[in-house]
């Protein structure tokens, strides 16, 4: 199976998600981790008789929805490619840390923050200024602004 070819923006990107040192990793994913205003509900005794847990939910609002617009507009756009980017980013984002025993929420978080990133350049022409600026807020503070 060929390769898939990004844009030179978003594969430059890639790359860069893919040699980041593990500080860079640990930097990033706890700053996305902090910018999504995680809750954790109130443990439940009774949840926790029958096995269920109650699972920690993002409440920055304008994160989420500011995700969702782009996701949506990609879609909307045919950005397949650029979806497919920002998956390839996430996974290589932790690829040569994962041996490591570091903080596995930083890690989660690094994914996260790249894929929204990559995404978010990838379909600028397609989301405002402000969700922009959301989902590259992370990258931009560890890593440089990406190129848009």
């Amino acid at each position: 199976m060929a390769e898939t070819t990004y844009s030179p923006e978003l594969q430059s990107m890639i790359d860069r998600a893919g040699s980041m040192t593990a500080d860079e990793v640990e930097a990033l994913g706890r700053l996305w981790k902090n910018d999504e205003d995680i809750a954790f509900p109130p443990a439940s005794f009774a949840l926790g008789l029958v096995g269920e847990v109650a699972y920690p939910v993002v409440t920055n609002e304008e994160l989420v929805d500011a995700w969702q617009r782009a996701l949506d507009a990609a879609g909307a756009g045919g950005r397949v490619d650029e979806i497919h980017a920002a998956q390839e980013a996430g996974r290589a984002t932790t690829r040569d840390v994962r041996h490591q025993h570091d903080d596995a929420r930083a890690k989660d978080g690094a994914e996260e923050a790249v894929r929204s990133a990559v995404l978010a350049t990838g379909v600028r022409d397609l989301i405002s200024d402000d969700d922009f600026r959301v989902l590259t807020a992370a990258w931009s503070k560890v890593l440089g602004a990406p190129q848009a």
